[in-house]
């Protein structure tokens, strides 16, 4: 049953990684946060950006749920994991109070070492680090018989 439990967070953890990914791949001709609002084509892009960043948040914000927030916040202290809740927060409820410009500096300056560090997270989880931390979660979330 353990391994379903590491399954899960891997896959969810690649998606989000997929997701910054492709942010950054369609986000490489944006030179400001105004390029967004330039055009149609800007906004539309825009949109899918804000969409990838919710979704992104909100798969963490899963796997801090999953694992009764022991895993992000303890292991890897460093990564602002309250913010990106935060931002996840804020664009599925008060979208129309996003800035472009700080979606753009999000894009540029915190996105890649997110990625870099999920990355890290992943190397780790293929190296059985967590294996004790995931079988004990996995335990709570089991019913006994």
């Amino acid at each position: 049953m353990q391994f379903l439990f590491k399954d899960r967070i891997t896959d969810m953890l690649d998606f989000a990684i997929k997701q910054g990914e492709f942010i950054i791949s369609t986000t490489g001709n944006i030179s400001s946060g105004n390029d967004f609002l330039a055009s149609q084509y800007g906004m539309i892009l825009y949109n899918s950006t804000c969409m990838c960043l919710q979704t992104i948040g909100e798969t963490l914000k899963q796997i801090d749920n999953l694992t009764n927030r022991q895993f992000l916040h303890i292991k890897y202290p460093a990564v602002p994991w309250r913010n990106i809740f935060a931002l996840r927060n804020i664009i599925s409820h008060e979208y129309a109070s996003t800035d472009p410009e700080e979606i753009f500096n999000i894009i540029h300056s915190d996105l890649p070492p997110l990625i870099c560090t999920i990355g890290d997270i992943l190397t780790d989880i293929d190296a059985n680090m967590h294996d004790g931390l995931f079988m004990s979660i996995q335990q709570q979330h089991t019913p006994t018989q």
